[in-house]
C-alpha cells in the first residue's frame, strides 16, 4: 500500500476533558511528510495550530460536506469523543465516497472485541457496531485501524477518574491493587496513531494493541508518592460496590456514573484490559516505545 500521506483529523478541539485529537495534530506535525488538516464545526472557535489547513462544515456534519473535506486524503483520523457516537456512519460512508484509502475510528481505549467488556460496559458496544460496520466496507477498497491504548495515563489521574486526588494526596484503591492493566499516556497516544500510517501495510484492517506500560494502582500511588515526595491517604474499595454503583449510575441515565463500570473492566482480569498478557502488543511491529513509569508520572505532575 502508498504510504498515506494526506491525514484529515476530526475532533482536533483542546476544549474537552479528553482533547486527544489536538495531541494527534501534534504528533502528525513532527512528522514533515505530513500534510494535516482538521475538519472542524463552523460554530468552533478552537484554536489550531499553525501550519495546519482547516475545513469548516456544518455543525450537523452533512455528508456531502464531508465527503467534500475528504476528498483527496489517504487517511481520516476520528478523535471525537461521545457527543458523536451513533452518527460515526456518516464519516465511514463519506470515507468511502471520497475514495480515502484508511480510515482510523475513535477507538482509543479499551479492547471492544473483547465480549466480556461489552456485557459489562454497554456503551462500549457503540464502538463495537461501528467496527462492524467499517469493516463490512472492505470491499469498497477503504482499510482500517483501530488502536487500542489502555486508560489515558495523564487523564485517569488528573481528572480523578481512577479515584486519584493529585493536590490532596489521596487515593481510592480497588481489591489489593496488584492486577495490571495497560495504560498510555495521551502523547504516546497521539503517536501510535502517527506509527500506524507510517506502517501502512502491517497495520491493514487489524486491531493494533500499544500501550506506554503495564500498571496497577498500587504502582502508579508508589510512583506519585515518590514524584511528588509526600505518603498518600489510602482508601479501599471493592469491585462489588463498585459495579453496584455503576449499575445503578447506568439504570438512572448517568452516564458520567456508569463510567465506573469501565472502571471495573480495568481494575479485573479476564476484561482484555491488559494487552500484554491478553492480547499481543505492536509497539515493536510498529516501531512505538514503551515509556517509564516514573518518568511519565514526573511529567504529569509537572504539569
Amino acid at each position: 500500500m502508498p504510504s498515506l500521506k494526506n491525514v484529515v483529523v476530526v475532533g482536533a478541539s483542546r476544549a474537552g476533558m479528553v482533547s486527544l485529537g489536538a495531541y494527534i495534530v501534534e504528533a502528525l506535525k513532527t512528522d514533515p511528510e505530513m500534510n494535516v488538516t482538521v475538519v472542524s464545526r463552523k460554530s468552533s472557535t478552537a484554536e489550531i495550530p499553525d501550519g495546519v489547513k482547516v475545513v469548516k462544515v456544518d455543525d450537523s456534519y452533512p455528508q456531502e460536506e464531508l465527503e467534500k473535506a475528504f476528498a483527496g486524503q489517504d487517511a481520516v483520523v476520528m478523535a471525537n469523543g461521545f457527543q458523536l457516537m451513533g452518527q460515526e456512519g456518516r464519516f465511514v460512508e463519506a470515507a468511502v465516497n471520497a475514495g480515502v484509502k484508511r480510515f482510523i475510528p475513535s477507538e482509543f481505549g479499551s479492547d471492544t472485541q473483547n465480549q466480556k467488556l461489552l456485557s459489562i460496559f454497554p456503551m462500549a458496544s457503540a464502538k463495537a457496531k461501528l467496527m462492524a460496520d467499517i469493516r463490512a466496507k472492505e470491499n469498497t477498497g477503504l482499510t482500517w485501524t483501530a488502536i487500542c491504548t489502555g486508560i489515558f495515563t495523564d487523564i485517569g489521574l488528573t481528572t480523578g477518574f481512577m479515584g486519584f486526588d493529585l493536590k490532596e494526596h489521596k487515593a481510592t484503591v480497588w481489591d489489593d491493587g496488584n492486577h495490571k492493566f495497560s495504560s498510555t499516556p495521551r502523547e504516546n497516544a497521539a503517536m501510535a496513531v502517527l506509527a500506524v500510517l507510517k506502517h501502512p501495510e502491517v497495520t491493514e484492517n487489524q486491531y493494533v494493541y500499544v500501550s506506554s506500560f503495564e500498571i496497577s494502582l498500587n504502582e502508579l500511588v508508589s510512583a506519585l508518592e515518590k514524584a511528588q515526595g509526600t505518603k498518600y491517604t489510602i482508601s479501599h474499595t471493592t469491585t462489588e460496590k463498585e459495579t453496584a454503583e455503576g449499575k445503578a449510575a447506568l439504570a438512572s441515565g448517568n452516564f458520567m456514573g456508569a463510567g465506573k463500570l469501565l472502571l471495573v473492566a480495568n481494575m479485573n482480569p479476564g476484561y482484555g484490559s491488559n494487552f500484554a498478557e491478553e492480547r499481543e502488543l505492536w509497539n515493536d511491529k510498529i516501531d512505538l516505545p514503551r515509556e517509564n513509569l516514573d518518568d511519565v508520572i514526573a511529567r504529569i505532575v509537572k504539569g
